[in-house]
């Protein structure tokens, strides 16, 4: 394949590591770091996570979608004839990585501004999770653990593109 086919699948893997990094660190290290905080500190601190998490997601999904268009379309070009299987595997994959886009358009869309309401009238002397807040988490969290699973299928899925 051509040198920029190489670079746009350097710059994917990247990308994928990113995102999926980012949900590992926030499900393995900072989830449960705010366990050991006083409640108004592990909620700010759970907020902020939140927002670089969301960012950082955000550029991750851009730059799978360019690269992942221009290495289908490099590998079509390529190749004269793709086999069924190609398709098959391509299609589950790209199901898998809408699945992921829809969970985190759920979480910043639908979660996250309550999140963000509910962290901005936290009393200034909160002893405790507020229930709503704590509900809120939970379901944001639920969709996390979800791509936490579905994105190393999709890395598999694109692994055995790679491999024809």
């Amino acid at each position: 394949m051509s040198l920029w086919y190489s670079i746009s699948l350097m710059i994917h893997l990247i990308a994928v590591s990113l995102w999926l990094g980012g949900i590992v660190f926030f499900l393995v290290v900072v989830g449960p770091a705010v366990h050991e905080l006083e409640p108004r500190v592990a909620i700010k601190t759970m907020n902020q996570g939140r927002i670089g998490l969301e960012l950082i997601s955000w550029v991750a999904i851009g730059l799978l979608l360019i690269t992942g268009i221009f290495n289908v379309a490099a590998r079509v070009q390529a190749a004269a004839a793709l086999s069924d299987s190609y398709g098959i595997l391509l299609g589950v994959k790209m199901f898998l990585f809408g699945a992921m886009t829809v969970h985190h358009c759920l979480q910043v869309f639908r979660y996250s501004p309550q999140i963000a309401a509910l962290t901005t009238a936290l009393p200034p002397r909160a002893i405790s999770w507020p229930e709503e807040l704590l509900s809120q988490w939970r379901r944001w969290f639920l969709l996390l653990k979800l791509n936490a699973a579905l994105g190393p299928i999709a890395v598999l899925f694109g692994l055995a593109l790679v491999r024809g």
